[in-house]
């Protein structure tokens, strides 16, 4: 598996509550300051809140969209194909 950083993660976070999304930032926050046993573990929590921030943050603003985008791709070092079937188009 390829190295996967959680900066991205950690500036859409930031990005959620500037645009005035603070509780899916702080759902995003708590995933990234938990406790798990792998890596692919923690992949899979941050694309299920990927997926309600996907569902719940609207409007989105094109860098918001920009980091979803990062961010799925990080999660798909884990686990390919994340995200095709469930929120195309972007």
């Amino acid at each position: 598996m390829q190295s996967a950083s959680s900066e991205p993660f950690e500036r859409l976070a930031h990005r959620l509550k500037a645009v005035g999304f603070p509780e899916q930032a702080a759902q995003l926050d708590a995933v990234l300051q938990g406790v798990w046993t792998t890596s692919s573990e923690l992949l899979g929590e941050l694309g299920r809140v990927l997926l309600l921030i996907r569902r719940e943050c609207r409007p989105r603003d094109a860098e918001t969209k920009a980091l979803l985008k990062i961010c799925a791709n990080e999660v798909r070092k884990a686990w390919p194909g994340f995200g095709w079937c469930y929120w195309w188009p972007w």
